[in-house]
């Protein structure tokens, strides 16, 4: 026989359960790193995380590659020097869109001001 007691838990359960899942918060559960490697990647990097330790999951560097993701300690030599050059490359590419657009801006103002 149920009681009203369990039948009660496992409702609450089940709609807990169902919130996460509707707001990420459980998938992110299941794929975060739980182990890390101070291995260097030799294939090429397309883009990064940076993940809180959160039991079960550790704090990490997760690096995107073509074949999938890779975690790696966030205190290794290497991984610190890459996520440098992948922020260096980033700010470069948002620097370099700024300037095009405000050269952009610049233009048609200068022809606006010729045409008026």
């Amino acid at each position: 026989m149920v009681s009203c007691g369990n039948l009660l838990k496992s409702v609450l359960v089940a709609v807990i359960l169902v919130t996460l899942a509707g707001s990420g918060s459980a998938r992110e559960l299941l794929s975060c790193c739980t182990e890390v490697s101070t291995k260097e990647i030799t294939e090429p990097i397309t883009g990064y995380e940076l993940q809180r330790g959160n039991p079960p999951c550790v704090r990490a560097v997760i690096f995107q590659t073509e074949k999938g993701s890779f975690c790696a300690y966030v205190g290794a030599p290497w991984v610190r020097a890459k996520v440098n050059e992948l922020r260096y490359v980033s700010c470069s590419r948002t620097l370099q869109a700024d300037l095009s657009t405000l050269h952009t801006l610049a233009s048609a103002r200068e022809r606006r001001r010729i045409f008026s």
